[in-house]
């Protein structure tokens, strides 16, 4: 289905989502699609105006709203008011493209909406899925009180100290590291800092060898130089899920890491209990 067809079809609840979701925009770019693809089995969409139309028409309104944003700007304030206006009780989710990564540093994005990326529709969805049946508050219907409200629940518990070693990782730059080291020691994990190659008379901490890890975080760019051996080699060394972090990753930078081994890739920035989730902790 695309933006032509029959806005009447669009409403959508397989027995395997449980849930009334609008589709909303053009969802046929492949990153779109490819996020689309794995929570529905269709890749179903209406435009704005039809949305409108079906919204005031329905007797059975949505739970969750998706709503495809290519560029800054796409979707406006008064867009997102008509949306509400016409479904009060449903929860309108904004899934940005790869163009809209710093329009929460640089622009005014519509607010009383869940913003996520494209690459993280998947996985905030099986998330928001597993509370749902669980008879638990879904993600879609925590309070929007922040700009990342909602992204993901902050009910994350620390593991079983005697069941799990920390995380290494690879960072070429202590900061990066530091920096991560800090987020997930709130969380109660520890970590080793790995660098691969160490420049000619580096004596400064980092650990050589990954070890007995059973998880590992990579951090790079865009897999470009010698990203792909770095990568590649790290997942090999590391016993369990390696999560990759990339600077405004593609479609094909996910299809690339998860080739050289990583089992989940993020782009920046990212929420820090997804990543722990990804981690395998």
């Amino acid at each position: 289905m695309n933006a032509t067809d029959s806005p009447a079809s669009v409403l959508i609840s397989p027995a395997t989502i449980d849930v009334h979701t609008l589709i909303v925009g053009d969802w046929r770019p492949a990153e779109f699609a490819a996020a689309l693809e794995q929570i529905h089995s269709s890749a179903a969409s209406a435009t704005i105006e039809d949305a409108y139309d079906l919204l005031a028409s329905t007797e059975m309104p949505p739970e969750v709203v998706f709503v495809a944003q290519h560029l800054p700007g796409d979707i406006t304030q008064p867009d997102v008011d008509r949306l509400q206006s016409a479904a009060p009780l449903a929860r309108l989710v904004i899934v940005s493209g790869t163009w809209c990564e710093g329009e929460l540093r640089t622009g005014s994005p519509p607010t009383g909406v869940i913003r996520l990326y494209w690459y993280e529709l998947a996985p905030w969805w099986q998330a928001a899925m597993r509370k749902y049946r669980a008879g638990q508050c879904p993600l879609w219907s925590l309070p929007l009180d922040h700009p990342q409200a909602g992204r993901w629940s902050s009910d994350w518990t620390c593991p079983n100290v005697e069941r799990r070693t920390d995380a290494i990782v690879e960072a070429n730059d202590f900061g990066v590291y530091g920096t991560l080291s800090s987020a997930l020691a709130d969380y109660g994990i520890t970590t080793t800092w790995y660098r691969e190659r160490p420049a000619d008379g580096d004596d400064s901490a980092g650990n050589y060898n990954a070890g007995n890890h059973n998880a590992g975080i990579w951090d790079g760019s865009q897999l470009s130089g010698d990203e792909r051996e770095r990568l590649a080699a790290f997942c090999k060394r590391v016993n369990g899920p390696v999560v990759a972090l990339l600077d405004f990753p593609r479609r094909e930078h996910f299809r690339l890491a998860k080739q050289l081994g990583a089992a989940s890739v993020f782009g920046k920035p990212y929420v820090v209990e997804a990543l722990i989730a990804a981690a395998g902790y």
